[in-house]
């Protein structure tokens, strides 16, 4: 069976110990490796033990195709339960899993399979998609906006730190989709910031440079200045550290918003310096003169434009078969120019 969104976290704490065999695979390795790390605990509290467990691969089994089913039927010693991973498996091991499907061993061995993207003619996956009770499949996919902000928040509130809606709509769109990535960022603004206390913006700036939010904030006050050369310059920078187009179109939009606003403001009476300082959350220091010189730049109706233009270049790569980072390139500099 393949196990839907909504019962993967109750299974990953209590597993049914009737399915005998779990494939953990998905496009997001990071969440893959997390879960199967977890399965395999829960199975085998040490997993360097030889007596409890052993790792194949896929050439041990085109050797051998016996040898799967051998691991499955062996027991440990003091007959505790074993587990036997099979690690990066490829379709070859497809037939050596239908035929231990076919004819499980009476041992109460786990066999846990951590692959990689797999598309949905694998012949793993409709093994263990299947109506057998014995199998499952867990799928690792990429998580969409509303779930990161619910796996960000997690996170940092597990290492006890608090953490807001504008902090964390930062996060989601700059930290990379993998999600070890994610936590290890995640893990280096905990220690930054320090147990008891919340994260900011300054902090994100300050500890999550390698996930793009230096060059983010730098791309859209270049866009902003009409610097179209240095905005070309960090779009290309910001798409070989896989910055994901949405990301950069949504760092745009706040900006926006937030000239929008401090813009409004200003046409109200007050002064732009006064209108920035009035910015929530508070413009980063060191950028305090540049969204002045800007709100002096963009009118109104200048800035009402940009985001229109910005959300329909949204919409546009979102659709299958559109060259996003073509288009989200193409929207950014014409903005700037």
């Amino acid at each position: 069976m393949k196990l839907p969104a909504a019962r993967i976290a109750a299974f990953l704490t209590n597993p049914n110990p009737a399915v005998r065999v779990i494939l953990v695979y998905g496009p997001d390795a990071g969440l893959a490796r997390e879960r199967a790390a977890q399965l395999a605990k829960l199975t085998v509290p040490d997993i360097n033990d030889p007596f409890r467990t052993a790792a194949l691969t896929a050439s041990a089994i085109a050797e051998d195709p016996a040898r799967l089913r051998d691991e499955m039927a062996a027991q440990a010693l003091g007959g505790d339960r074993r587990l036997i991973r099979l690690l990066n498996p490829g379709e070859s091991a497809a037939p050596a899993l239908a035929a231990l499907l076919a004819d499980m061993p009476n041992a109460d061995s786990l066999l846990l399979i951590e692959a990689g993207d797999l598309d949905r003619r694998s012949k793993l996956r409709a093994a263990c998609e299947g109506l057998t009770p014995l199998a499952c499949a867990i799928p690792c996919y990429v998580e969409d906006t509303a779930q990161r902000l619910r796996t960000i928040t997690e996170i940092l509130t597990s290492e006890n730190i608090r953490v807001g809606r504008d902090v964390a709509a930062v996060l989601a769109d700059i930290l990379p989709p993998d999600r070890s990535a994610m936590r290890s960022e995640l893990e280096k603004l905990s220690l930054y910031v320090g147990a008891g206390n919340a994260a900011t913006i300054e902090d994100i700036h300050a500890a999550v440079q390698d996930a793009g939010a230096a060059e983010l904030d730098d791309l859209v006050f270049a866009i902003g200045a009409g610097e179209t050369k240095r905005a070309a310059q960090l779009i290309d920078r910001l798409y070989a550290e896989q910055t994901a187009p949405v990301a950069i179109l949504r760092a745009a939009q706040r900006h926006f918003v937030r000239l929008q606003w401090a813009r409004a403001e200003m046409d109200k009476g007050l002064a732009a310096t006064e209108a920035v300082k009035r910015l929530q959350p508070p413009v980063f220091w060191k950028h305090e003169s540049a969204m002045t010189a800007q709100l002096r730049r963009w009118s109104l109706k200048r800035t009402e434009l940009a985001l229109r233009r910005l959300y329909d270049a949204e919409a546009a790569v979102k659709k299958t078969g559109t060259p996003d980072a073509a288009l989200c390139a193409q929207t950014l500099l014409g903005l700037a120019a």
